[in-house]
């Protein structure tokens, strides 16, 4: 398993946090930022482009392996929205 660590953009304060994860697309894209920082990449095959599904989970459109963004975090396998 990869390991997930934050690195910068990280909110100081409470008020920049709720700022800063306002909506389920901010979340999302936060995450996304964080765990391809250099942009989508597949953990199977390498490969650098993907579809994103109605669940929001990242597709490899070339071996069709499913990405989650919250695999490896404290909302892994939640049904909660991210907000």
């Amino acid at each position: 398993m990869t390991q997930f660590i934050i690195t910068e953009d990280f909110p100081t304060s409470e008020i920049e946090f709720d700022l800063s994860f306002l909506s389920e697309d901010n979340c999302n894209q936060y995450l996304f930022d964080m765990k391809w920082p250099d942009g989508f990449r597949c953990v199977k095959c390498n490969h650098q482009n993907c579809w994103i599904s109605a669940k929001h989970i990242y597709i490899c459109t070339c071996c069709e392996h499913h990405h989650s963004l919250t695999a490896g975090t404290i909302m892994d396998s939640t049904k909660k929205p991210l907000t």
